[in-house]
């Protein structure tokens, strides 16, 4: 008699559950769906001058994706973050803690030295690891499960020397960081390709991490008879070079590579920094940016940034956001959420973003062109698009418009 009763007892608790559920609506079909867990590396401590903003910037991707309704009819992303303090040991441990959490890929470290550091851990993980880092040796040569969303040292040190030879730059002085391997491998591609321009390398200064007297730097560069500065500086030397260069008044333009592309290098350095040209992406200078699927992009990307922050993207929560929309696209090409799934649909994905069109191949795990570089120069305490940039923007998106 008590199993007799228990059955239809316990038919319709199910039928009342289900006709819950059913006048719950899809939300809550979707909410009981697993999550998509995507993690990153952010260097919530440390010298590392992206900070938070490249968790800023995926964060807002995430809830973009999830407003929208998810992935794979309803998964919701959940993105997992964990502190790599700016060093390597610390960075290759929050790697290893993040596979261990279930996470299906990975937005890795804007510190290039941690990034490389842990290539060999994500080929062993055999996860899907996208780093915000710049450094060329992440991509150069392809590994399979290593892909990057900044832009690559070379395109930047190839797109600064296009600018400098219009402006008739043909003898050069350089000051890049020994310690960053962003800084010397970019540099080190960009002294490739001075011949092919048509600039000479007049003189040559490195400095460190931790150099705060700029002195005889700068009194090189003065005495070097060079029409300019190329700098390829990130972090605490980027700022300390500026402050003492504007105080030495040499009056030398000076180009920086886009480690300095934030708002907080332009509070860090105030007026000193005034006139600098700065290599970035058009999503940092959203306003300006031509119309086509590029220049929509980053212009509503800005916007949802703005709302949330206050102020526009630097460079770093580009990086962070476009990662994120890079995997979600991975994701949903393939029908999946499994690493080799991912992996494999991002070695074919061609995706318009807000800082330029990727088309990742087996053979180039950068995704990017020289086209997709801006010049900036910092006017009035902020970025603003080149007029030398607006012209080639035009050009080189011709095509893109037209479509």
């Amino acid at each position: 008699m008590t199993t007799g009763s228990s059955r239809p007892s316990r038919m319709a608790a199910l039928l009342a559950g289900l006709l819950s559920l059913a006048q719950a609506g899809p939300a809550a079909a979707r909410d009981a769906l697993p999550p998509i867990v995507i993690g990153q590396l952010s260097s919530r401590s440390g010298n590392n001058p992206a900070g938070r903003e490249g968790e800023n910037g995926a964060m807002q991707a995430v809830a973009e994706i999830n407003a929208a309704g998810g992935l794979l009819g309803g998964h919701r992303l959940e993105l997992r973050v964990e502190d790599d303090q700016t060093q390597v040991d610390a960075g290759i441990a929050a790697f290893a803690r993040l596979v261990d959490q279930g996470a299906v890929a990975v937005v890795g470290s804007s510190f290039s030295n941690i990034s490389l550091a842990i290539i060999p851990h994500v080929e062993q993980a055999g996860i899907p690891y996208l780093s915000t880092g710049a450094a060329d040796g992440q991509v150069d040569p392809v590994r399979p499960h290593v892909f990057m969303t900044s832009l690559a040292g070379r395109l930047v040190g190839e797109q600064l020397l296009r600018f400098l030879r219009d402006r008739g730059v043909t003898r050069l002085a350089v000051v890049y960081d020994r310690d960053s391997r962003f800084a010397s491998s970019g540099w080190a591609k960009q002294r490739t390709l001075l011949d092919r321009y048509g600039i000479a390398l007049v003189e040559e200064q490195a400095v460190r991490v931790d150099t705060r007297d700029f002195g005889a730097t700068i009194a090189a560069l003065r005495g070097s008879g060079a029409q300019a500065v190329m700098a390829w500086l990130t972090g605490p030397p980027a700022v300390g070079f500026t402050r003492a260069y504007a105080v030495a008044n040499v009056g030398l333009p000076v180009v920086v590579s886009h480690g300095v592309a934030s708002g907080a290098f332009l509070r860090d350095t105030g007026a000193a920094s005034e006139g600098l040209f700065v290599a970035t992406s058009i999503a940092t200078l959203a306003d300006d940016a031509p119309v086509s699927a590029v220049g929509d992009a980053a212009r509503a990307m800005a916007a949802g940034f703005r709302r949330d922050h206050g102020h526009g993207p630097s460079q770093y929560a580009v990086d962070g956001y476009v990662a994120i929309r890079l995997i979600a696209a991975a994701i949903e090409r393939s029908g999946s959420a499994s690493p080799p799934a991912i992996r494999d649909a991002l070695e074919g994905l061609t995706l318009a973003t807000p800082q330029g069109v990727y088309r990742y191949t087996p053979d180039d795990h950068a995704g990017l062109g020289v086209a997709d570089i801006a010049v900036a120069r910092v006017k009035d305490g902020r970025f603003t698009l080149s007029d030398w940039s607006r012209r080639q923007l035009r050009a080189d998106r011709g095509s893109e418009v037209a479509r």
